[in-house]
């Protein structure tokens, strides 16, 4: 009987480990310095396929040393099918306590930053995906990386 309950646990954690979805597409760009010069901008190949719905996130770790309480990018969607979508973000870092938002480990704190929830995919291709620095400065200090998740969205 132990035996048999021990084998179910076992049998548990595996098909749950099994449902964890991993991302459907991550990558990340770190910075020298830690800073992100103006007209640095990244571009991401995410691989779709046709009728893919897609979360997108921004993932940003920045130091203390980070001057503003935003974070100002634009992100352009350029999908297989042809189409461009094109939007300015002005994310919020700090609650309203000025505390800063996300997790803090060695010095970083690390927030991921919704983009888009449930974009649909229509064909199957590269969607590239352009993120460019709007902050009005040449240089931008205390950005250690700047990054872009998808997951498949859930229904």
């Amino acid at each position: 009987m132990r035996k048999i309950i021990i084998l179910v646990i076992i049998a548990t954690f595996m098909l749950g480990s099994c449902n964890s979805k991993p991302d459907y597409f991550n990558k990340e760009y770190k910075m020298t310095n830690q800073v992100w010069k103006r007209f640095d901008v990244f571009w991401f190949d995410v691989p779709v396929r046709k009728n893919d719905v897609l979360d997108f996130y921004l993932p940003l770790s920045h130091t203390k040393e980070y001057p503003l309480d935003k974070f100002w990018v634009n992100i352009t969607f350029y999908t297989p099918d042809g189409t461009t979508r094109s939007r300015d973000y002005d994310f919020d870092l700090k609650d309203k306590e000025g505390n800063w938002l996300g997790i803090q480990r060695d010095g970083l704190w690390k927030v991921e930053l919704p983009v888009r929830k449930e974009m649909p995919v229509y064909e199957a291709g590269i969607c590239k995906v352009r993120v460019e620095n709007k902050y009005s400065k040449f240089e931008l200090p205390g950005v250690a990386s700047v990054g872009l998740i998808a997951k498949k969205s859930t229904p």
